[in-house]
């Protein structure tokens, strides 16, 4: 649809931050989105550490998870890697297993009162800007759009590809499917109550 792919055109990556920024986008309360930097130099680990990230979701095949300094605590990391070209492997069902898994990582973290960051291989990627917009869809029942919102708020991000774009946009309709039967229910009982 149109409107999701004009609220893509407003992920774009600030010119100001390098590849080597270690630096972190708050996408919503405990869910930031980082680059390499966190995976390959203690500086970029010691930074999660200071932000107070406890979850690591490492959104690539290529990166190590982030290095831990001595008498630090690990990070609990998962990799949950999602294809942002237009024909990944294992089609769309294997782009949303992984979307799946990489939200439930996220929720998992918040429930243990952490704070999570998805990293890319590059800052802000398109992969990680679709886990955040998928978590925030599935976890906080925000609509595609807002989601997307969230992302270009952050001032972090890729254009995410039409492939991204339309599991996000068939998410958002199974969501508000399986919210319908639940609404017509409240409905009923609020009518049997009046």
């Amino acid at each position: 649809s149109p409107r999701y792919l004009e609220a893509a055109l407003l992920l774009r990556p600030p010119e100001s931050r390098s590849q080597r920024d270690p630096a972190l986008s708050k996408v919503g309360e405990g869910l930031y989105l980082g680059g390499p930097a966190a995976c390959v130099s203690w500086e970029g680990a010691q930074a999660l550490l200071e932000s107070g990230v406890t979850h690591v979701v490492n959104a690539t095949l290529q990166l190590q998870h982030p290095p831990v300094p001595a008498g630090d605590p690990a990070f609990v990391a998962v990799r949950c890697a999602v294809e942002a070209g237009d024909s990944p492997a294992g089609g769309g069902a294997a782009v949303t297993a992984a979307l799946e898994e990489a939200a439930a990582a996220i929720a998992k973290s918040k429930s243990e009162g952490g704070r999570a960051v998805v990293l890319c291989d590059s800052p802000g990627g398109a992969s990680a800007g679709a886990i955040a917009a998928y978590y925030l869809m599935r976890h906080c029942g925000f609509p595609l759009r807002r989601a997307l919102d969230a992302l270009a708020a952050a001032k972090r991000g890729q254009l995410l590809s039409a492939s991204l774009l339309q599991r996000l946009a068939e998410a958002e309709a199974r969501f508000a499917a399986a919210a319908e039967p639940e609404d017509k229910m409240k409905s009923r009982e609020a009518d049997g109550e009046a």
